[in-house]
């Protein structure tokens, strides 16, 4: 078999992700993660084709203009550097070059205030914390105003679409689309309302065959934690998306089960069965864990660390509920503190209320916004274990990134969770305030019992590697080309 075929990744979600998010979340650090490596697994495949990212021409027209735009791998990288620390930056030219310092340096100077104010008294830092947060999302806002009132004053040419980072080499007849040609798609596309169509109108107008990879199917299945336009444009997406693609894929069994059964009540027509694929461990290279601490972050063995977003589907309200016990039920000096790390989302007005009344339980319950890569490192490093009572995943980042750190989890029995945490993690009902309290107590008492678990899942945990992610989406991505050359549909 010749490589005869063309993989077109779309990267248009994660470029437009960016237009209004400073640090990326863990859909685009897992696309990321695979796109690192996928050229290079690509090149031990005889028969697999060359591998071209690309952007959607958004405002096109098939008939006057290319639906797709190629994007080289180095400008992808060069994005991603300047919102993560620990990306690896690429040359770029003009405005970007000078734009990527002073990113850096204004991210760490707000961290730098941030913790700084974290290390106050409660009583004086909830106050000057609240302002200072206040004050830089009007900066934020302030600036996406003004880049949006310029934006709208440029020709018109540049009116249909945000400007396209730098792209590979000029497209010319050979580099265009063919029949037969797979159409990977790894990000959240959904946030495109007619996905669906434009998939339509690039099937007709090149012959391509889609390849779709899901997460999870939240707001269609679970509704009650999202936003009433995000559930009617998912559920579009859903219904005019998926009969389309010649391969579905799953990160999880449950995800892969969940889209299966969804289509059968949808009458959803589905072209193969929904394959699960392995998820890579952890993002980018291991965390080299410097001796110096970052100030503001709570003391070595004094704390058990919470990751994720604050919105209602994590269950922030639980761990709380569990602190409340146990500040009642135990001398307050055998409490660790808890501490969750992540921005505050959406759906949890009650809980941040009760947090509030309670004085985050006198301190036994710290927020640390928007950690830094090295403060995260940090954080895992120094807690006692890690926490994720989430009623609802995909997957389980938060899970299997603790184990990659070394760090045992206490974790929700629910949803694909124990697939990503395992034989090494500890699980509770997310519905069951007594089980959760009861396995998180007993963690916490037996001192000698954490201290084997902790070097068990040091010496025990085995990280999947990218590259087996890779292969797996290679491999489907060819299957699908090779049913399409079946079906007639290449020239």
């Amino acid at each position: 078999m010749t490589k005869d075929y063309t993989i077109w990744i779309d990267v248009e979600d994660i470029f437009r992700y960016f237009e209004s998010n400073t640090r990326p979340s863990g859909i685009q650090r897992l696309v990321f993660e695979i796109l690192s490596v996928i050229r290079q697994q690509a090149a031990t495949k005889s028969d697999i084709g060359r591998i071209v990212l690309t952007r959607r021409n958004t405002g096109a027209i098939p008939e006057t203009g290319s639906l797709l735009s190629p994007v080289s791998f180095d400008a992808l990288n060069t994005l991603f550097s300047t919102h993560t620390d620990d990306a690896t930056p690429t040359h770029t030219e003009g405005r970007n070059a000078a734009h990527t310092p002073s990113h850096s340096l204004m991210r760490r100077l707000r961290h730098a205030i941030i913790r700084r104010i974290e290390s106050l008294p409660p009583e004086l830092a909830r106050p000057l914390l609240n302002l200072a947060v206040n004050q830089l999302r009007a900066l934020q806002l302030l600036r996406r105003y003004a880049r949006t009132k310029f934006q709208r004053a440029a020709p018109a040419r540049n009116a249909v679409q945000a400007p396209l980072p730098p792209t590979a080499p000029a497209a010319t007849s050979a580099d265009a689309p063919k029949p037969g040609d797979i159409f990977l798609i790894l990000g959240a596309a959904w946030s495109e309302p007619d996905f669906g169509e434009r998939l339509a109108r690039m099937r007709k107008t090149y012959g391509i065959q889609p390849v779709l990879l899901l997460y999870d199917l939240i707001p269609a299945v679970r509704p009650e934690w999202c936003a009433i336009s995000l559930i009617r444009d998912f559920r579009h997406w859903l219904d005019t998306t998926l009969p389309q693609c010649g391969r579905l894929l799953a990160i999880s069994h449950s995800t892969a089960g969940t889209v299966e059964d969804y289509a059968r009540k949808q009458r959803l027509k589905l072209l193969a069965p929904v394959q699960t694929i392995p998820i890579g461990s952890g993002f980018g290279p291991p965390r080299r864990i410097g001796n110096e601490r970052p100030k503001g972050l709570p003391t070595k063995d004094s704390y058990v660390l919470f990751v994720s977003t604050l919105e209602a589907r994590k269950n922030h309200m639980l761990a709380f509920r569990i602190w409340r016990r146990l500040v009642t039920d135990l001398p307050r000096d055998q409490v660790p503190t808890l501490v969750f790390a992540g921005r505050v989302g959406w759906l949890v007005s009650d809980l941040m209320q009760q947090l509030e009344n309670t004085e985050w339980l006198r301190g036994k319950i710290r927020l640390l916004r928007d950690p830094s890569d090295e403060e995260l490192g940090h954080l895992y490093d120094g807690c006692m274990f890690t926490i994720f009572p989430s009623l609802y995943e995909g997957w389980g980042l938060p899970v299997t990134e603790s184990l990659v750190n070394g760090r045992p989890c206490i974790a929700s029995n629910t949803t694909s969770i124990p697939e990503a945490g395992g034989p090494l993690t500890r699980y509770f009902n997310p519905e069951d305030l007594d089980e959760a309290y009861r396995v998180v107590r007993e963690t916490i008492e037996d001192r000698p019992g954490l201290k084997k678990w902790q070097d068990e899942v040091r010496e025990q945990f085995r990280p999947v590697p990218w590259e087996r992610s890779a292969d797996a989406i290679l491999d489907a991505c060819h299957s699908a080309h090779l049913m399409g050359r079946m079906n007639g549909q290449t020239s």
